[in-house]
């Protein structure tokens, strides 16, 4: 994978964990996400930070004490990046 200056490293792990997530989440789309993946580093970016923001969204709903105003924040950005993912699978057409 290739990295872009000033882009931070998502860790391996959580790049395959939020392409998991978005192949469920996108069950339409699972062969074409993980093919285009493969070969396009800012969609695989795309999947870690989807894995990120889920983990934490994960977290905080488990979280009585946490702020319910941050945890829609967290499932907009969730939805966002699905979005964008859609984006990147039409436009790779």
């Amino acid at each position: 994978m290739v990295r872009k200056e000033g882009v931070a490293h998502i860790p391996r792990q959580i790049a395959e964990q939020g392409l998991a997530r978005l192949m469920m989440r996108l069950p339409a789309t699972r062969a074409t996400i993980r093919a285009v993946a493969a070969s396009q580093s800012h969609l695989y970016e795309l999947c870690g930070a989807y894995g990120e923001a889920c983990a934490v969204l994960d977290r905080m709903r488990k979280d009585v004490s946490a702020d319910p105003a941050i945890i829609a924040e967290y499932q907009i950005i969730c939805a966002e990046i699905e979005i964008d993912v859609t984006r990147i699978l039409l436009d790779d057409r």
